[in-house]
């Protein structure tokens, strides 16, 4: 009966911190979001500029991205187990 507690409790812990993983897309939201925001504001003030923002932008939420994918992966890791 010990080897099946035990197997519980780690299949627990491991969704727990699946849940937590998953957590890294709020801030990858937030980020992005302020990030479109700043963005916005630049256009507004410089419309001639809008190529070389836009691009800017889409390479730093690109990159912002990843952190949630990894995230998520490290959710599909735990959870697979």
């Amino acid at each position: 009966m010990e080897v099946v507690a035990n197997e519980f409790f780690r299949s627990g812990m491991a969704y727990i911190g699946a849940g937590i993983a998953v957590l890294t897309g709020f801030g990858t939201a937030i980020g992005q979001g302020i990030a479109a925001s700043k963005a916005v504001e630049a256009v507004g003030r410089q419309p001639e500029a809008a190529g070389k923002i836009t691009s800017t932008m889409l390479i730093g939420q690109a990159v912002a991205e990843t952190s949630a994918l990894y995230g998520l992966i490290i959710a599909f890791i735990l959870t697979g187990k």
